[in-house]
C-alpha cells in the first residue's frame, strides 16, 4: 500500500460512507480486512474506526454481487440505526412528496398515476421553463441547450474556467465545460452547494437577470 495512504488509514477515526448502496456485500468485508490489518486491530469494526454508513436502500442495487447489509461484518457491527423522516426538497408539496413514497415503496395507486399523467406532456413548449428537462446524453443536452439560448434575443457573454491540474498524470477530461455561454434570460442551475442556509444548494434553478464582467446574477 502507498504510505500515503496507508498513513489516512492510520489517522483515520470516523468514517462516513455515502451512497452506501452502492458499495456490496464483498467490497465492505474487504474493506474491514484491510482496515483491521492497517491498525493491527481484529476485534473491532473497521480495527477501530467508527463508520458512519448512509443511503437509501429502496434505490438501486450495486451492480454486482449483494446488498451491503446481508455482509456478516455488517451484520455483527453495524447495529444501530437511524431514519431520518423529515423531507427537505420536496416538502412544500404534500401530494408530490407523497407520490414519491409510493413509488418508492413500489406501491403506486391509481390516485398517484392519475397525478403523474397530469404532468406528462408530448411538447415542450407546454412545460414551464423552470422545469429541468433530462436527456439521455450530454450531446442532447448541448444541442438542445444551444437551441434555447439562440431563441434569446439579448447578447450573450462567454465565462471561462480557470482550472489549474497540480497532478500531470490526471486526465482533462470533465462533466463541468471549460467555457459557458450566457444571455441575460437564460435558465441556470447550481451543480454543487454554494451556501445551503441561503438557499444557494446543489440542483437550484434561476433565471440570469444580470451579467457582469466576473459575476452572473439570477433570480
Amino acid at each position: 500500500m502507498h504510505p500515503d495512504i496507508e498513513k489516512m488509514w492510520l489517522e483515520t477515526d470516523v468514517l462516513i460512507i455515502d451512497e452506501t448502496l452502492m458499495i456490496n456485500a464483498q467490497t465492505f468485508d474487504l474493506l474491514h480486512l484491510i482496515a483491521c490489518e492497517i491498525k493491527q486491530c481484529y476485534d473491532e469494526l473497521f480495527g477501530g474506526i467508527k463508520v458512519i454508513a448512509c443511503g437509501d436502500f429502496f434505490q438501486l442495487p450495486p451492480i454486482k454481487e449483494e446488498f451491503v447489509f446481508k455482509s456478516k461484518i455488517w451484520q455483527q457491527y453495524m447495529t444501530q440505526v437511524l431514519v431520518l423522516t423529515e423531507c427537505f426538497r420536496q416538502k412544500e408539496d404534500a401530494q408530490f412528496f407523497g407520490a414519491l413514497n409510493e413509488i418508492r415503496f413500489g406501491q403506486v395507486s391509481d390516485q398517484t398515476i392519475d397525478y403523474f399523467m397530469t404532468r406528462c406532456f408530448e411538447k415542450d413548449k407546454n412545460l414551464n421553463n423552470k422545469y429541468t428537462r433530462i436527456l439521455f446524453r450530454n450531446m442532447e443536452v448541448d444541442i438542445y441547450n444551444n437551441k434555447k439560448r439562440k431563441s434569446i434575443k439579448h447578447e450573450g457573454y462567454w465565462f471561462y474556467g480557470k482550472d489549474v491540474i497540480k497532478n500531470p498524470n490526471i486526465q482533462c477530461s470533465f462533466q463541468i465545460s471549460a467555457a459557458v455561454y450566457l444571455k441575460i434570460g437564460a435558465i441556470v442551475m447550481l451543480v454543487r452547494n454554494i451556501n445551503v442556509k441561503e438557499g444557494l444548494c446543489n440542483s437550484v434553478v434561476g433565471t440570469v437577470i444580470l451579467i457582469e464582467n466576473d459575476a452572473v446574477w439570477s433570480i
